[in-house]
């Protein structure tokens, strides 16, 4: 009867600690998930920035560049992609290899920009990107963008 009670004793003790490290495992998902939204939506918010600024650069003094276009719609095409396989059922694989996508349409606009210059705020809103998407490198565990 002695042990029965110890027994008892032991395993009301540890599982509360085993309930509370249930719930950090699933609000550690959770938190994942809400960041991994979070930063696909930041890259396609500052992706549709940058392209209003080469538009706009482009409105006041139009090259004959059509390369810079079609990178960047490469690369809003991408997001998307990545986007929609995140959306659709958080599927983690699919979605990361969208990302390798995205980060060759990246360096395409990189390379395409360093032989322009578009002005300040292309110049700026690129910045931000390149920022996000090593942001989205990150959360999905691939090596640092070389740019």
């Amino acid at each position: 009867m002695r042990r029965y009670l110890q027994f008892i004793v032991v395993l009301a003790l540890l599982l509360p600690v085993a309930a509370k490290a249930q719930s950090r495992g699933r609000n550690g998902r959770d938190d994942r998930s809400e960041r991994i939204a979070r930063v696909i939506g930041d890259c396609e918010q500052r992706t549709n920035e940058f392209l209003k600024a080469v538009e706009s650069a482009w409105g006041r003094e139009r090259h004959n560049n059509d390369q810079l276009d079609r990178d960047a719609a490469r690369l809003e095409q991408a997001l998307n992609r990545v986007r929609d396989s995140w959306n659709r059922n958080h599927d983690y694989g699919r979605t990361r290899g969208n990302i390798g996508a995205a980060i060759t349409a990246g360096r395409n606009v990189n390379r395409t920009l360093s032989h322009h210059r578009l002005g300040p705020r292309v110049t700026q809103e690129w910045g931000a990107i390149k920022t996000e998407l090593d942001n989205l490198a990150e959360v999905f565990e691939q090596p640092r963008i070389r740019w």
